[in-house]
């Protein structure tokens, strides 16, 4: 069995600037590893922490440097850039160059053999210039990106394979929010473009971040997966499990492992999702 945890958002350097959802704790990410790790050592085995995006709260040789040396876990650490990864241009060359073991193949692009499944890492872009962010937010995929992707999923038609991107595939919708319209709605042609590949190849999962929230919706057998920030109380994160005949997610805190004052905004749970959100088992 292939048991991972996956985080994101954790946003270093930010401190309590930028966007957020429930209260941020960005200062707090040394002592956050610290307790995941505890919750780890408590819950394992983990094979590895996946993390989404957005590491990160500006591109900087120091920024990177930190976050390295930050998230330097027991176990390896997998990472999908975000958009607050690459806000320099050159900046994916920095982490490739600063941080190369939060990448297999020496590629922002790679593929995770876990023995059980495949989970195929192809971070999001969002401007003309690819691997630059610079406030624009049409995410898109580079076609080399997607021939890429389809090789692996081709090579090992057998298995099952899951999906990480930065973005997410699908909104937040009413009936989770409360809130008058859909929340982060990415764009149309985004959408079609992962469902489409989802549905073809048979991907079970499409995991994706950005929004700070946790999501799952289910939609012609693929479940389309988001997690909320790291660093937001209640400090959430979610576990998958990989057998041989399902896969479960489970979202776990840790509120309780910290010892610092910690509020919450209780007009903003929608960011922890419903059970349906938060939990699900399929069968493979």
């Amino acid at each position: 069995m292939t048991r991972f945890v996956y985080i994101s958002d954790t946003h270093w350097g930010s401190s309590e600037n930028g966007y957020k959802v429930q209260p941020k704790y960005g200062d707090k990410l040394p002592e956050l590893l610290s307790a995941l790790t505890s919750w780890i050592d408590e819950n394992g085995p983990v094979d590895f922490v996946l993390h989404g995006g957005d590491v990160i709260h500006e591109t900087s040789e120091t920024n990177i440097k930190e976050a390295a040396q930050h998230f330097d876990l027991p176990i390896p650490v997998h990472l999908c850039v975000g958009n607050h990864d690459l806000t320099v241009d050159g900046g994916i060359e920095d982490w490739l160059r600063l941080a190369p073991e939060f990448f297999t193949e020496g590629s922002p692009n790679y593929g995770i053999d876990t023995g059980d499944c495949w989970i195929h890492v192809i971070p999001n872009h969002y401007g003309a210039k690819p691997y630059l962010w610079e406030k624009i937010q049409d995410y898109h995929f580079l076609d080399t990106q997607i021939e890429a992707l389809e090789r692996r999923i081709e090579s090992t038609p057998d298995a099952p394979h899951l999906v990480l991107t930065h973005c997410p595939i699908l909104p937040i919708t009413q009936d989770q929010s409360g809130l008058p319209d859909p929340f982060h709605s990415p764009p149309e042609s985004f959408t079609r473009t992962v469902t489409g590949l989802a549905e073809k190849y048979g991907v079970r999962c499409v995991l994706g971040a950005h929004s700070h929230v946790n999501m799952n919706k289910e939609l012609n057998g693929v479940n389309y997966i988001t997690v909320s920030s790291f660093v937001e109380a209640p400090f959430e994160f979610k576990l998958f499990e990989i057998g041989s005949e399902t896969i479960s997610m489970q979202t776990h805190n840790l509120w309780k492992q910290v010892d610092f004052p910690v509020e919450y905004n209780w007009n903003k749970t929608f960011a922890q999702g419903r059970t349906c959100d938060r939990s699900f088992e399929i069968e493979l």
